[in-house]
């Protein structure tokens, strides 16, 4: 489901370029992933199941599971969740793909029919509220996912046991047709366009704001002097809330003590004095009676906007980040260019416009092409588990709308795509896993040295 948001962003990170260069690699991969789709569709309908292939890649997913899940129990001798629900989904797409003799794949084809029709009342609910562009067709796409879910759990009219396999069949179906008409767009760009010039990226959005008439240079081999910075004010850390709601806090908004909602903020700063921070030229009115009549999308709901021009004057005015993630790499004139473009208009909407929307889409000049020197960057990417969380969150983010929440989770994923650790390898992880905890232990044996005066 979150296919098309993988795709978007390995063009992203390996560029324009390389994509121009390089365009029949993306030919033959799509029509491998539809020769083999087909293959799977006809295993099927030949003798009703599709077993081995699949159960192999369960066994991948239930070692990156335990892997995942040993270095969420011992990083620095503390839970770390993010990585303890990586670990808890890789096991659970293990258990959805595994052929277990005696359920007929009951209770996964279960799992898989609930996971559709969640994923499509989402659908359905988020473009109903928010009125895109395209919120039609993400009404549709919903309905299309809500009734396959009910085929999928009323047994009819396939049963169960194939249920899984030509989800992944339909799945390859798409990626490879997908990766085809991509195949015909990157022969149309051009040396100093931007990988955003195609329809992929143009459609993203709840509004068609993406701009891509700027020169989009190359990107540099070394670093910029000055790192870049992404400032994130979260609805619960910017102000002083009345009740608590984790959920609602982290990432959508927070209502202070006086009923006012508050929904944070989220700007950039970069080398060059260069500072992107988008805001409402007058305060939108946020109590609780009309903030679901101006998160609609329309034209109606557009306000005149401002840009401030440094970080310190923000803090001054309000309060400081109460999170930042920083990048040492990134492409300094591409984001200069885009910006003297983009910040020509400086039209504000909630949903379809807002700080987090504007500091998303201007990240993405400035990463763009940052694996175009790494050899098989498209390959690590896949499999790499942060990039399927982040495509995860992307498509969240583009089906409803960015927020300060969702950004930090964005970026902290992306710097950890962009600088990994030392090795991928299970092994030599589980080994580095070992150790530190059995420094940890070894350290709190230790009696504690202190000195009285």
């Amino acid at each position: 489901m979150r296919r098309g948001y993988m795709i978007k962003l390995i063009f992203l990170l390996t560029g324009a370029q390389v994509l121009r260069r390089r365009w029949y690699w993306l030919a033959i991969v799509g029509v491998a992933l539809l020769i083999l789709s087909a293959s799977m569709l006809y295993d099927i309908g030949s003798d009703g199941l599709l077993s081995v292939p699949l159960d192999v890649l369960a066994c991948f997913f239930v070692v990156e599971g335990v892997v995942q899940l040993f270095f969420a129990l011992t990083k620095e001798m503390l839970i770390d969740w993010l990585t303890l629900l990586k670990a808890a989904g890789f096991l659970f797409i293990a258990f959805l793909i595994f052929n277990i003799p005696g359920d007929n794949n009951d209770v996964s084809a279960a799992l898989f029919g609930l996971a559709f029709m969640l994923d499509g009342l989402f659908r359905i609910s988020a473009a109903w509220v928010l009125r895109g562009v395209r919120w039609r067709k993400h009404c549709f796409t919903g309905v299309i996912e809500v009734t396959l879910s009910i085929l999928i759990i009323s047994n009819w009219p396939f049963h169960h046991h194939i249920a899984v396999p030509l989800c992944f069949a339909l799945m390859l179906l798409s990626i490879g047709t997908n990766l085809l008409q991509m195949a015909r767009q990157a022969t149309l760009l051009k040396d100093d366009s931007s990988v955003t010039a195609l329809p992929l990226f143009k459609a993203a959005g709840l509004r068609r704001w993406h701009s891509c008439h700027y020169s989009h240079p190359p990107f540099p081999e070394t670093c910029v002097a000055s790192p870049l910075l992404v400032h994130i004010w979260t609805p619960a850390g910017s102000c002083q809330v009345r009740e608590r709601y984790r959920l609602l806090d982290r990432y959508i908004a927070a209502i202070d003590q006086q009923g006012v909602i508050s929904t944070g903020h989220a700007a950039m700063e970069a080398d060059e004095g260069l500072y992107i921070s988008h805001y409402p030229r007058n305060q939108i009115d946020r109590d609780s009676g009309n903030f679901r009549a101006v998160l609609r999308s329309g034209k109606h709901n557009d306000d005149a906007g401002r840009f401030l021009p440094s970080l310190a004057s923000e803090v001054a005015d309000w309060c400081s980040p109460d999170k930042q993630v920083e990048f040492k790499y990134y492409n300094l004139v591409a984001l200069q260019n885009y910006w003297r473009n983009y910040s020509s208009d400086s039209t504000y909407n909630l949903t379809a416009r807002n700080c987090s929307s504007t500091v998303i889409q201007a990240l993405d000049v400035a990463m763009e092409g940052i694996l175009a020197q790494q050899a098989y960057a498209g390959i690590r990417l896949i499999i790499d588990p942060n990039f399927w969380l982040l495509g995860v969150v992307r498509g969240r983010a583009e089906e409803m709308t960015w927020t300060p929440g969702l950004v930090l989770d964005y970026v902290r994923l992306l710097k950890r795509v962009l600088e990994p650790q030392s090795s991928q390898l299970w092994p030599q992880r589980l080994w580095q896993g070992l150790r530190l905890r059995h420094a940890l232990r070894q350290q709190k044996r230790l009696p504690s040295s202190g000195i009285v005066k």
